[in-house]
């Protein structure tokens, strides 16, 4: 459905919506009865046109931009969003997260750390709301010093589920510096404390590099497949990764997803 048949349905439902709840007591209890309900009421109206127009004006402000999502017109959205961060200085959540998707869908590396070299001028806080994205190039181009640096510092400004995957990433990195002693600490911590499946048996899966030489590994890694087999089927699995894929870092995993559910499902994940 067209965006501008969406806006004009949204507008018309909401304010027939209004009118009948509104009207109701002439219908139900009388004209006098509703006479009273208004007076003591007056105020509803404005509070309701106040509320509708702030959302229109909304949609009004982004019009461009919902447009080209609609024609999912990319190159369009990277030259609309660079010009509304970077020229006009506009640095808000939303913007900023549509086009690290837009240059990812692009596969444009450079436009994502430009993003982060952006915000670390202009809104230095705002880094950690987008820690996971940010990180994509630091995944990708396979730099471990580089890895460590940026996903170790900003793990610890990072808070809840975004955190964990932080931890993960940190991790990884420790590990493809050979740093085993460190990477085994931080991934025996985060297995006790993670609970999202594809995450848990990520955890578990680099665990199992540490498992041949400690018994104690061994056991929390076995445990941790066992459990993770009685919960999940291969279509259960499927639908857990569906619902994974809200995490851009799902889909750069893909394939290694695939590789450790061979190794702990016993079957085949998506590849996403």
């Amino acid at each position: 459905m067209k965006f501008k048949t969406i806006f004009i349905l949204f507008n018309i439902v909401i304010i027939l919506a209004f009118l009948i709840v509104y009207f109701m007591p002439i219908a139900i209890l009388g004209f006098e009865y509703a006479r009273v309900f208004w007076s003591k009421n007056w105020f509803l109206p404005l509070v309701f046109f106040l509320i509708i127009g702030i959302l229109n004006f909304y949609f009004i402000q982004n019009w461009r931009l919902f447009q080209l999502m609609e024609r999912e017109d990319w190159d369009g959205i990277v030259e609309y969003l660079e010009d509304k961060i970077f020229r006009k200085k506009i640095v808000g959540n939303q913007p900023i997260r549509i086009l690290i998707n837009a240059y990812f869908v692009k596969s444009n590396l450079q436009g994502i750390e430009n993003i982060e070299a952006h915000l670390r001028e202009k809104k230095p806080e705002a880094i950690a709301r987008f820690a996971i994205p940010l990180g994509i190039p630091y995944l990708l181009k396979n730099d471990p010093p580089e890895m460590e640096q940026y996903f170790g510092r900003l793990r610890e400004r990072t808070r809840g589920n975004t955190r964990n995957w932080m931890s993960w990433n940190y991790a990884f990195s420790l590990m493809m510096a050979k740093k085993r002693e460190k990477a085994l600490e931080i991934l025996v911590d985060l297995n006790n404390r993670v609970k999202e499946p594809v995450l848990k048996l990520l955890t578990l899966y680099l665990l199992d590099a540490f498992s041949s030489a400690d018994k104690e590994i061994k056991n929390i890694v076995e445990d941790g497949k066992n459990r993770l087999k009685k919960r999940f089927n291969s279509d259960s699995w499927e639908r857990e990764l569906a619902k994974s894929k809200a995490n851009i870092q799902v889909i750069i995993l893909g394939k290694l997803i695939q590789e450790a559910a061979k190794w702990g499902l016993n079957f085949n994940g998506s590849s996403l």
